[in-house]
């Protein structure tokens, strides 16, 4: 799967726009034109045009007084009408939720994965989703995002994407979780990322993937899946064989190691961060291990395709802070290349899933946004 995020000279004007002022957060339109190329004339029209839409909004209080001229008054995104809806399948759960146009998330539930049921799925996430929606009656759909570690699930992509396009009556765009991830992460920079970035996820499933600047924008590439790496040990996977590495990682294994020691009674991971953060020692280990045991991970494929830097994604990395040292200290001592590497952790905990979902609805919104609003202006008015 291949993304490409086109931020430079490439694009309708609506889309330039659009796109520039969500990652500054307030533009002018002086600075757009700089940005962008276009013409002083041909931002004025396309501003004016993204502000009818309620895409954009002027805030004339965040005027910045200049000495000489005419003040030009910040522009940046309106997150007041519009809502995108968005489904993350996991292994064992799933999460729907609606974000705004900047790709925040305002509301979110989760529920148990059916098995390898899509009808069973859509009829559940649609129900969940009709309830969320329930809650912001004033705002308009723009886009429908399909998230999950396809591959790693029982779920075929084009059968569950067509399921919920029916359910919820508007087109569902499907993706590849990581590589979402990892374009959500970019679009929320203020600056580009030069060079190469790989980016590895830990929670059910384990992979990565490598984003590249490019002169025309950012391409993000999977690169692998990992879950199935043959990190060893004696307990058998669910693909039959043992020694996998989720069997060391996931949130499922290690809750189930937690559940076999005593720690804590049912297999939740949720139980085991309560424990270890209440100051249970067993626990902490458990947790420290499986985060030694992702940054050897991680080290390894950092040798392997040589970034300029790494970004660490998912709860499986990040839903302990005790245990990020760990990974950054374990990382340090199997990394085979010296030379220095910036590894950081994702600036999103918690909601990442419900985010990259939320990214891939966006797409479509920033790909063509007059595209957007005109397909919307037709649905209100065939209902109406």
């Amino acid at each position: 799967m291949m993304i490409v995020l086109a931020l430079g000279r490439f694009g309708p004007p609506t889309s330039r726009v659009l796109t520039h002022v969500r990652r500054a957060g307030l533009m002018t339109r002086e600075e757009l034109a700089r940005r962008t190329g276009l013409s002083a004339s041909t931002v004025a029209r396309t501003v004016a045009v993204l502000t009818d839409a309620e895409l954009l909004r002027e805030r004339p209080d965040l005027l910045v007084e200049r000495p000489v001229g005419r003040p030009s008054i910040p522009l940046e995104i309106d997150t007041r009408h519009h809502v995108t809806v968005g489904c993350h399948v996991g292994r064992r759960t799933t999460t729907v939720s609606l974000g705004d146009l900047r790709g925040r998330v305002i509301l979110r539930s989760t529920l148990a994965t059916p098995d390898a049921d899509s009808a069973e799925l859509a009829s559940l996430v649609n129900a969940r989703l009709t309830s969320l929606l329930a809650q912001v009656p004033d705002r308009t759909v723009l886009g429908a995002g399909l998230v999950a570690p396809w591959g790693d699930i029982d779920f075929d992509e084009d059968e569950l994407a067509q399921r919920l396009t029916d359910a919820l009556g508007l087109p569902v765009k499907s993706g590849e979780l990581i590589p979402a991830i990892a374009a959500a992460e970019y679009l929320a920079r203020d600056q580009d990322l030069p060079g190469s970035t790989l980016y590895l996820y830990a929670r059910d499933t384990v992979g990565f993937v490598m984003a590249n600047q490019r002169p025309h924008g950012m391409e993000i590439a999977r690169v692998g899946r990992l879950s199935h790496y043959p990190y060893g040990g004696i307990t058998q996977c669910r693909c039959g064989r043992s020694g996998c590495l989720e069997n060391v990682v996931s949130d499922e294994a290690v809750a189930a190691s937690a559940m076999a020691s005593g720690i804590v009674r049912l297999p939740d991971i949720d139980l085991v961060h309560q424990a270890a953060t209440r100051g249970n020692d067993a626990a902490h280990r458990l947790l420290c291990a499986r985060a030694e045991a992702l940054g050897r991970v991680a080290a390894i494929v950092r040798d392997m395709v040589h970034p300029d830097r790494v970004v660490l994604c998912g709860q499986g990395l990040t839903s302990y802070p005790p245990a990020l040292d760990v990974t950054r200290e374990s990382f340090g001592r199997s990394t085979a290349t010296r030379d220095p590497i910036d590894i950081s952790f994702t600036r999103f905990v918690g909601d990442v899933q419900a985010v990259a979902s939320g990214t891939v609805a966006l797409r479509q919104v920033y790909d063509d946004p007059s595209a957007v609003i005109e397909d919307a202006q037709l649905a209100r008015c065939s209902t109406s």
